[in-house]
């Protein structure tokens, strides 16, 4: 096993570790600038963007749930399976999180969409569902910040590393990385243009916020 000190060393797990937490800082700004934009509909007289919701929510979609976390299930998680002193558990949480999350994202699409038609009631539940996906996934964040990498630093070996960092380089955030394909280069122009002027600091430094699962 490695120590702490030496595979913090390596080259390939700094690169990984960067990335991720990268990855989650992105999708920590648009769940903040999310909430805020939902707050923002209770103000007298305020118009609802139903396109930069969207827009947001689409990249929810695409981005976490379709490029991170299947690198997550499928490269780094395994690895720390194989590890003694409680690895296979710890994967196994977080995979359930993954699964958790899924259902979760569809209910925020539903009461969008709810919201958009003009159901009754319908922005307390948006607001409800945008807050428990927002505070499920900056717990999810910490919980792989706080225990998941500490103890893959502590104990991966450079091999694993290598195939993580490997795995996590071909991931280009479409919004917040420096490479945009022509898709998500509108969507990030549409977003940048359509946020609220006080709404554009949460793009652009939000970090996650308290939760109350801790």
């Amino acid at each position: 096993m490695n120590t702490t000190n030496s595979t913090s060393l390596l080259p390939a797990a700094k690169n990984a570790i960067n990335r991720i937490k990268a990855e989650h800082r992105a999708l920590a700004r648009i769940l903040g600038a999310m909430q805020a934009l939902v707050a923002r509909c209770r103000e007298p007289g305020s118009k609802p963007d139903y396109e930069l919701f969207e827009f947001m929510l689409r990249y929810i979609e695409n981005v976490p749930a379709r490029l991170h976390h299947p690198k997550e299930d499928q490269v780094l998680f395994p690895a720390i399976a194989r590890l003694p002193g409680g690895g296979k558990t710890l994967a196994q949480e977080l995979e359930r999180d993954h699964a958790r999350g899924e259902p979760m994202l569809a209910e925020l699409r539903r009461a969008f969409h709810a919201f958009r038609d003009g159901g009754a009631n319908a922005l307390n539940q948006l607001a409800t569902a945008v807050d428990e996906f927002a505070e499920f996934y900056w717990w999810h964040m910490r919980k792989e910040e706080q225990q998941l990498l500490p103890f893959a630093l502590e104990n991966l070996a450079e091999e694993d590393w290598q195939r993580v960092d490997s795995a996590f380089g071909d991931n280009i955030d479409p919004l917040f990385g420096a490479a945009l394909t022509d898709e998500y280069r509108r969507l990030y122009q549409h977003i940048t243009e359509l946020t609220p002027q006080p709404l554009k600091s949460l793009l652009e430094g939000a970090a996650p916020g308290p939760s109350k699962h801790e």
